[in-house]
């Protein structure tokens, strides 16, 4: 699905097949300092072959703004024509790469195409810390209708990956999140300052500016993808302060609903 909206600056949103990305009209890139053919390698490495690269993402553009006003969106345009043209010139990020990605937000787009359960396998891995929680989580019907809470019992395992076939001396950590009713694993990589807590490790993963926690109504999570439903009356406030991570106690109370 393709939205524009107007923020500070007019940016098309592409948010299709668990990719987040925002173009900005003004500047012509999706990151600030991100170069446009290095989201091109994430995206080859999200659609493996050209044909599907262009039917699922650069004729949404086409179909979606370009169709509405070529003029209006030119960048956009030379862009998707950049993008075709090099599809073939580029590779996807291997491992190390990602690793190396200074920017944040990027790089958890581009580990987000990588299977990283099979990468750490790949890299090798030991379990150093273990935690339960047991959760009651909304229940929706496929039309969006409330039936209610279900309990689920969560283990969360902090496993102490080799850094070593990434060129890297220092070890890397990364949380297994699995339900034992589903039996559905995730993995996240956390900053080693959490390998001691797994359930602190968990709710790190949660970012906010400081002023905004107390006015949390709920978060609903979705893989890396974080909801925040905000309490009435906060829309007017403005974010002020550190990106900080939720505590545990903050983020399991908060937390309703995830997949």
């Amino acid at each position: 699905m393709i939205k524009i909206k107007i923020m500070y600056s007019l940016k098309v949103f592409y948010t299709k097949n668990d990719i987040n990305l925002s173009f900005d009209l003004r500047k012509n890139k999706f990151f600030h300092n991100v170069d446009n053919l290095d989201v091109l390698r994430f995206l080859k490495g999200t659609f493996t072959n050209k044909q599907r690269f262009i039917s699922r993402f650069t004729d949404e553009f086409r179909n979606g703004p370009l169709k509405h006003d070529p003029e209006e969106y030119k960048g956009l345009n030379d862009m998707i024509e950049l993008f075709e043209s090099e599809y073939d010139n580029v590779e996807p990020f291997t491992y190390e790469e990602a690793f190396k990605i200074s920017n944040q937000e990027f790089q958890s787009q581009v580990f987000g195409s990588i299977d990283i359960t099979d990468m750490i396998k790949e890299l090798g891995h030991e379990r150093i810390k273990t935690a339960g929680k047991a959760v009651k989580h909304k229940q929706f019907s496929p039309s969006g209708e409330f039936l209610g809470f279900k309990e689920y019992d969560n283990v969360y395992e902090v496993h102490e990956v080799s850094g070593k076939k990434l060129g890297l001396d220092e070890k890397l950590y990364a949380l297994k999140c699995w339900c034992t009713s589903t039996n559905e694993e995730h993995w996240l990589w956390i900053e080693d300052q959490f390998k001691d807590d797994p359930l602190e490790a968990v709710a790190s993963t949660f970012r906010i500016h400081e002023n905004l926690i107390s006015e949390i109504k709920e978060i609903k999570r979705q893989g890396d993808v974080l909801l925040v439903e905000m309490k009435e009356g906060s829309e007017k406030l403005k974010p002020e302060g550190e990106m900080v991570p939720l505590n545990a106690d903050q983020y399991f109370s908060l937390l309703t609903a995830q997949s």
